[in-house]
C-alpha cells in the first residue's frame, strides 16, 4: 500500500492523490509491482526498497552517489502476534529513503512511529529534520514499550509470591526475549545515530543538530532501562530458580523422612514373624501390643536423634 503525503501552504499535512515535488512517499509492505513503479517513478536503487523489507536486515545508512540517495534503516518495535499470553514484542526494520525532491519511508507493516510523525503535521519540505523526527518516534516507541513490559513484570512478580507456575515462568519467558530484541536494536540504531552526526549526505542545521541530540538521549535512555529490566530478571529467574530447588530438597528430605519410620515398624514386625525364640509367647494376648510399643520406642529413639541433628 502506498500513501502520499504533504505539507500545505498552510502547514497541515494531507494526504494527497499524486506525487508533488517534496512530498512524502509512504509503502507499506508494498507489492513488487509498487516497487517498481516507485524505483521507476523517482530513480532509487532497488536495494533500499527491498533491504527494509527482510526482517533479517540490520540498521545501518547507506549513500548512493548516482542517485543522490540516502538510505536509513533503524529497527522498530512490534507487538508479537504469535505471544497470545501478554504483550510480547519483537522488533522489524524501517527504511528511510531520502532523494533531491522527494521522502520515502518503507517498511513490511504499519506502525505507530509513521502515524505519530503524521499527527506532528512535520514538514515535507524539510527531509532531514522528518528523518530525525521519524527516528525521535522511534525511540520514544521504544520507551513506550518498555514501561508496558516492566508493567506485566510486576504483575507476574505478585502473582509468583502466591504461586509459582509454568504459565508464570512462559510469560517471564517471553518479556526475556522481548529485552533481548529491545536491546540488540537500540544498540545497532545507537550506531546510526551516531553515524548520522558526521555522515556528509545529510545536511544538518543547528535545530537539526538539537534534534538528532534529543534522539540521541531517548535512544541511550532505552538501552539503560532495558539492561536495568534485563538484570532485574535474570536477578528474579535466579532466585525463583533456587526457591525451587529449595522446595524439591524440602519435599524429598520429607519424603525420606516417611520412609525410615514406615521402615522401623517394617523391621520389629518381620523380626518377629520369624522363626526364633521370642522373649514374649504368641499365645499371650498381649503380645501384638509388645510388638507395637517396641516399634514405637525405636520410632521415638530414631527422631529424637534426627531432631538434634537438626534433620527435622
Amino acid at each position: 500500500m502506498i500513501t502520499i503525503h504533504k505539507t500545505s501552504s498552510g502547514g497541515d499535512l494531507q494526504t494527497i492523490d499524486t506525487f508533488e515535488k517534496n512530498s512524502w512517499i509512504n509503502m507499506v509492505a508494498p507489492s513488487q509491482e509498487e516497487i517498481r513503479g516507485i524505483v521507476e517513478r523517482f530513480n532509487i536503487p532497488i536495494e533500499f526498497l527491498e533491504d527494509p523489507l527482510d526482517l533479517e536486515e540490520s540498521a545501518r545508512i547507506e549513500y548512493d552517489e548516482e542517485t543522490n540517495c540516502t538510505l536509513i534503516i533503524n529497527d522498530l518495535p512490534i507487538v508479537d502476534d504469535n505471544s497470545p499470553q501478554l504483550d510480547s514484542y519483537i522488533t522489524i526494520p524501517i527504511g528511510i529513503i531520502l532523494g533531491g525532491d522527494f521522502i520515502v519511508t518503507i517498511c513490511s507493516q504499519a506502525t505507530n512511529s509513521v502515524e505519530n510523525v503524521i499527527k506532528k503535521n512535520v514538514n515535507t519540505s524539510m527531509k532531514n529534520r522528518f528523518a530525525l523526527e521519524v527516528l525521535l518516534s522511534i525511540s520514544t516507541q521504544y520507551i513506550m514499550k518498555l514501561k508496558k513490559l516492566n508493567k506485566q513484570r510486576l504483575k507476574i512478580e505478585s502473582n509468583l509470591k502466591d504461586s509459582l507456575t509454568n504459565k508464570q515462568l512462559y510469560k517471564i519467558m517471553e518479556i526475556e526475549k522481548s529485552l533481548v530484541y529491545f536491546l540488540t536494536s537500540l544498540k545497532a540504531n545507537g550506531d546510526v545515530i551516531t553515524k548520522l552526526f558526521r555522515t556528509h549526505s545529510i545536511k544538518l542545521y543547528e535545530d537539526d543538530e538539537d534534534l538528532l541530540e534529543d534522539v540521541k538521549i531517548e535512544n541511550n535512555q532505552g538501552i539503560e532501562t532495558t539492561e536495568l529490566y534485563t538484570r532485574i530478571l535474570d536477578s528474579i529467574t535466579g532466585s525463583y530458580s533456587s526457591l525451587i530447588s529449595n522446595e524439591l530438597n524440602n519435599t524429598m528430605k520429607t519424603l525420606t523422612l516417611f520412609t525410615v519410620f514406615l521402615t522401623l515398624p517394617t523391621l520389629i514386625f518381620s523380626f518377629f514373624g520369624m522363626n526364633v525364640a521370642l522373649p514374649v509367647s504368641g499365645q499371650e494376648p498381649g503380645s501384638w501390643i509388645t510388638t507395637l510399643v517396641l516399634s514405637a520406642i525405636l520410632m521415638l529413639v530414631i527422631a529424637v536423634s534426627l531432631w538434634k541433628r537438626r534433620i527435622f
